[in-house]
Order: C-alpha cells, then structure tokens, then sequence
C-alpha cells in the first residue's frame, strides 16, 4: 500500500479525477513521467511514435540501453509498471494530430512546431481539456508555457509562440539538450499541476536560462 499522506496538503490524489496525458515522451516528457507517477496521478495516457535510440540514453531519464530499438510508448509503460505505481497506463505509438480524443489535462513535450500545432488544434477550445502545458528546450534554454485553452486571452498569447519550424532558432552544434533541462522543467510543471488543481495563480510563462541562471515569469 502506497501511503501519500506527506504530500495531501499540496496535492492529494484521490481528488483529481482527470487523466493526464504526456505527448511526447522525449527529454521533457521522460523526465515528468516520474514525478507524474509519484505524486499518485491515477491514469496516464502516454503519446509518442518514435523508437528508443541511442543518443537518448544519456538525456531522456528514464531510458535504459536495453530499450534501444523498442518504442518510447512501450518503454515509458514498461518504466511505469517496474515501479511498481498503481496507476493505470495506456500507450498510442502515434502522433497527436487536431483530430485526436484528448480529456484531462495535456501535456505536450514534442520537438517541432509542426507538433505543437497538431496537438494545439486538439485542445484549443476543448471543453474535456481545462488545463494545457506546453514544454520546449534547446541547450541549456527551457521555456513553459500554461494555460486554459478555451480562455480567449490565453488562446492569443499562447499563439505568439507558434510560428512555422524553418523560423525557429538555429541551436549550436551538439548542443539539443543534456539532463539537467528537462529534469528542472519537470519540476516546474509539476508545481504548475499541483497550483492548477488548488485553484491558484500559476504562470503563464517561465522562461529560464540555466546556463546563466537568469529566470523570467509572467
């Protein structure tokens, strides 16, 4: 029997009811996984078509060599159930795209423009979705965005960050991410989850810049 009784005045389990699903189960969404599955989240529905390959190893936590070749999508559950969690999972090995059934909470963590706009066409207006993060990282750079996206102010912001990929910021060689990004962005959103579901103010915008240590909100 796992025992959240720590945790129940910042987040208790039994009442969130909604589903969370992780798109995208690469540096980012490998990272929250975890903290997704120990803070008690009951159902995780888990989105990604690619395979486990080597150079994933080293930044995506929760990735061993010997799920090189296997799908994220099967290795992400098989994590889960190694832990040992309660929770229920349930794996699509396929994109997001504007037509897909999303319910609960969202949380996207793909590494294109074209992605983040398929998956926002799926939540924009969405009654079934009350609750929307959106993680992006290059380097040692991360940005958060949150948001309700059925709320018309929040819909306007968040869509100056969309933009087509050829006009996204060329990254340094060698330099798409290491660890420490993702597992600090994990984190934030799961702060941003745990202030969400209490009914406080979350940021809409966290943009940090770890190399230098200079952190910025709104």
């Amino acid at each position: 029997m796992i025992d959240y009784g720590d945790q129940l005045k910042i987040f208790d389990p039994e009442a969130f009811a909604w589903p969370v699903h992780l798109v995208g189960l690469g540096g980012i969404g490998s990272a929250v996984l975890l903290p997704l599955m120990k803070l008690g989240i009951k159902d995780l529905v888990l989105w990604d078509s690619d395979e486990v390959e080597p150079h994933n190893i080293p930044a995506q936590l929760i990735y061993r060599p010997d799920d090189i070749g296997m799908s994220k999508a099967k290795a992400a559950m098989d994590f889960v159930e190694r832990q040992g969690s309660t929770c229920e999972v349930t794996i699509h090995e396929e994109h997001v795209t504007s037509t897909s059934e999303l319910s609960g909470v969202v949380i996207a963590g793909v590494d294109s423009m074209a992605s983040r706009m398929g998956i926002w066409q799926a939540v924009k207006f969405n009654p079934l979705v009350p609750f929307f993060m959106d993680g992006r990282i290059g380097g040692e750079q991360f940005q958060l965005l949150s948001l309700n996206p059925s709320d018309f102010d929040a819909q306007a912001e968040y869509e100056q960050w969309l933009f087509p990929d050829e006009e996204a910021a060329e990254l340094p060689c060698a330099a798409r991410t290491v660890i420490h990004p993702p597992t600090t962005l994990a984190g934030l959103m799961v702060a941003q989850l745990t202030l969400f579901i209490r009914k406080e103010s979350y940021r809409s915008n966290i943009m940090s810049d770890l190399k230098t240590m200079q952190f910025s909100t709104t």
